[in-house]
């Protein structure tokens, strides 16, 4: 009696280290991420349909452990430190930049199991991870998402006695205003793009820089995929004055710059106009210019440290401006090939499963169906989303009550086109 007792005892010992493994095991996999990632790896779970194959659908659930890593390790600590949007619409903006963080991957778990009808593949993958270069990944991405990227388009016109009048347009490499701005936003940590490509398309110049709303959406549409955020546009215009002093002559500038965000349906930022105090200079050229950077940057010697001009409103606007911008991005999503009865559905999942924060019901049919959507982040982050998850019923229900898969049609500035298929 006392052997088979002890016999028992030993078995329920067993059992009991059995559970407390398996309990460990499981609290290694589901992990504490942000101990995990200073250690030097991270194992997290990726998912994906079996459609076609395994392989493909290991190759699918790789990436998606790896979105999740990239969330993990650097999303989120971006997130909270920029303030512009949440982890997941980060992970997105970043993902194309960040993914060299998902090295050696290891897969130590793979299970199957049915999502009603649908066969689905679930990975638990181990990435090693470096902490060097995962700082190194999180400054590089406050930078990428912290400040707008920024485009200057302006043209200057000097109008001087005896001289035709002097044009530097948009894309002048001799213009002061526009290098000058160029310089006190890097210093303030903007990142400036080359107009270059995209000044070069504007054939009606000298309109546009008068009058903003003249310049095509097709323009807007090239800047924003060259990866701008902000467009900085307009015109300044110098004519002589008196001068105090004979021996100088004394120039003002004139004008108005435009900030219009390109996310969105374009909001605009601020309207700035006036005139700057005089510029003095030997020649007439010198003191033009002179009024030019003074109507541009101020009058202080040091502009990078004590801002005036046109770069000081710019740099306020954008400060007060750009968090709630990026944060609350409206976005109009026109959907194709959706039944109204299901819409619902489609509205629940993105409100739950993505990063979207709110939909505004615009028109409802058979044909069409049109929402603005509010989202932290950029019409090309949303679209990523929908693209990598859009024939996953675990993400998107309505995929699994319709049997449809999204399709994305087309993505422009504040626009997103889909298809269920």
């Amino acid at each position: 009696m006392a052997k088979k007792i002890l016999v028992l005892f030993i078995f329920l010992i067993y059992l009991s280290c059995v559970q407390t493994s398996d309990k460990k095991d499981e609290s290694t996999i589901r992990g504490n991420y942000h101990a995990e990632c200073l250690r030097g790896e991270i194992t997290v779970y990726g998912e994906a349909p079996i459609f076609t194959s395994v392989s493909a659908a290991k190759n699918k659930a790789k990436e998606d452990a790896c979105r999740k890593a990239v969330e993990k390790c650097i999303g989120n600590q971006v997130a909270s430190y920029s303030n512009v949007a949440d982890g997941q619409s980060i992970t997105n903006e970043i993902f194309s930049k960040a993914q060299g963080i998902c090295k050696n991957d290891q897969i130590i778990d793979e299970q199957q199991y049915n999502l009603d009808t649908i066969k689905m593949l679930k990975l638990f993958v181990r990435f090693k991870v470096d902490k060097a270069e995962i700082q190194n990944q999180i400054n590089t991405m406050q930078k990428l998402v912290g400040n707008p990227k920024i485009i200057v388009l302006l043209r200057e016109e000097y109008i001087m006695p005896g001289s035709p009048k002097k044009v530097f347009d948009f894309n002048s490499r001799d213009g002061v205003a526009a290098s000058q701005i160029r310089n006190v936003l890097i210093s303030k940590g903007y990142e400036l793009l080359d107009p270059g490509s995209i000044a070069r398309q504007i054939t009606n110049t000298e309109i546009v820089a008068e009058d903003p709303t003249k310049l095509s959406e097709n323009i807007k549409d090239l800047a924003l995929k060259a990866g701008a955020d902000v467009l900085i546009i307009g015109n300044i215009e110098t004519k002589q004055q008196n001068s105090t002093v004979p021996q100088f002559k004394s120039y003002q500038a004139v004008g108005t710059i435009n900030i219009i965000s390109l996310w969105g349906q374009g909001e605009l930022i601020g309207t700035y106009s006036g005139q700057s105090i005089g510029g003095i200079g030997v020649t007439d050229i010198q003191a033009a210019q002179e009024s030019v950077k003074r109507y541009a940057v101020g009058t202080d010697p040091n502009p990078e440290k004590k801002l005036g001009g046109f770069v000081k409103f710019a740099h306020e606007k954008l400060q007060a401006k750009w968090s709630e911008i990026t944060r609350n991005n409206k976005i109009l999503m026109k959907i194709y090939g959706l039944e109204p009865a299901k819409a619902g559905i489609f509205r629940d999942d993105l409100i739950e499963r993505t990063a979207v924060k709110n939909i505004n019901e615009i028109s409802t049919s058979q044909k069409e169906i049109i929402w603005e959507v509010i989202y932290p982040g950029r019409e090309f982050a949303l679209r990523d989303t929908l693209a990598f998850y859009g024939e996953d019923p675990r993400m998107f229900v309505v995929v699994k009550e319709t049997g449809k898969k999204i399709e994305i049609i087309d993505v422009k500035k504040g626009e997103i086109k889909i298809n269920f298929k």
